[in-house]
């Protein structure tokens, strides 16, 4: 009798010793499966933040003369960056928008390929709001100065079929920014197109110029002598302006003067701007008389 109590109690314990291990053994896996999960969310998180910042970043070197644009520009960037942050995860925004901020100014060189690669192996798996929100960021941003170009408009192509979005999607994308832009909700619109007719205004006026410059340069290396031809850096000061104005270089014939001269003015009539507030009204017709002062002056010096 005794030893059969004994049995008892020793069964009894050797259950309670069982079940207590396999209590602790199941709490240690939920720790270390909670472990491993915040450590997945950590890095899927570092690597969300690292790739779009590097996307949106890319956007940001394709944008011409950005060291003479101005702080504006680059504040309207890092607002654009955070409201797209904000809308990927709001927790993060603000650590995520410095960190973008921070590489604004300093000299960097973005491989499309590789940063194509990078989106497609961390970010095509992401649900498409997340996606979405990323264009819409990269679209901001190339707006920001005005105008996207067509190298920003190619990346934001790219970016957009490396996280596996059809072209089609891309475009609805596109649409969905401009409806948000419309609405105000990357500040005042008005605002905005009057920017943009700004850029496309300098645009046209830097090319202009660089046209001008390559044809000086390459009347400057010839070897004719023509008594037509003249030379740029004998000019007067006036003068190299006044055809600096017009695009056209010294040797330019009459006709051509007057072609050019007919193209600028009916490309800054100020007719055109009626619809687009008096200050670009006042702008055009700043310019319209620029042109023609120059002329005359060029006119009068043949």
């Amino acid at each position: 009798m005794a030893g059969l109590l004994i049995a008892i109690i020793v069964w009894v314990l050797l259950s309670y010793l069982e079940n207590t291990i396999k209590s602790d053994a199941n709490d240690s896996y939920e720790d270390s499966s909670k472990a491993k999960d915040s450590s997945k969310s950590q890095n899927r998180s570092f690597y969300f933040e690292d790739v779009v910042v590097d996307v949106f970043i890319a956007v940001v070197k394709l944008t011409p003369d950005l060291h003479v644009l101005g702080d504006g520009v680059k504040e309207r960037m890092r607002e654009y960056a955070l409201k797209a942050f904000e809308k990927i995860d709001s927790s993060a925004a603000n650590t995520r928008t410095d960190h973008f901020a921070s590489r604004i100014n300093p000299k960097e060189h973005i491989k499309v390929k590789e940063l194509q690669k990078k989106v497609s192996d961390k970010l095509k798996y992401y649900d498409f709001p997340y996606k979405k929100e990323i264009l819409i960021g990269m679209w901001s941003i190339a707006y920001a100065d005005g105008q996207a170009t067509l190298d920003q408009q190619k990346l934001i192509s790219i970016i957009g079929k490396a996280m596996g979005l059809p072209y089609t999607t891309c475009n609805k994308v596109e649409t969905m920014f401009w409806q948000r832009m419309r609405a105000g909700k990357f500040g005042d619109y008005k605002e905005f197109e009057k920017r943009r007719n700004q850029w496309f205004e300098d645009e046209a006026e830097r090319k202009a110029e660089k046209e001008f410059e390559k044809k000086r340069k390459g009347n400057s290396n010839s070897n004719h002598t023509n008594a037509k031809n003249k030379n740029y850096s004998n000019l007067s000061p006036e003068l190299q302006k006044a055809y600096s104005v017009l695009g056209i270089e010294p040797s330019a014939s009459i006709d051509e003067i007057k072609s050019q001269k007919k193209k600028l003015l009916k490309r800054y009539h100020p007719d055109l701007y009626a619809n687009q507030g008096e200050e670009m009204i006042k702008k055009a017709t700043n310019k319209a008389q620029s042109i023609n002062r120059a002329y005359e002056i060029i006119i009068r010096n043949l």
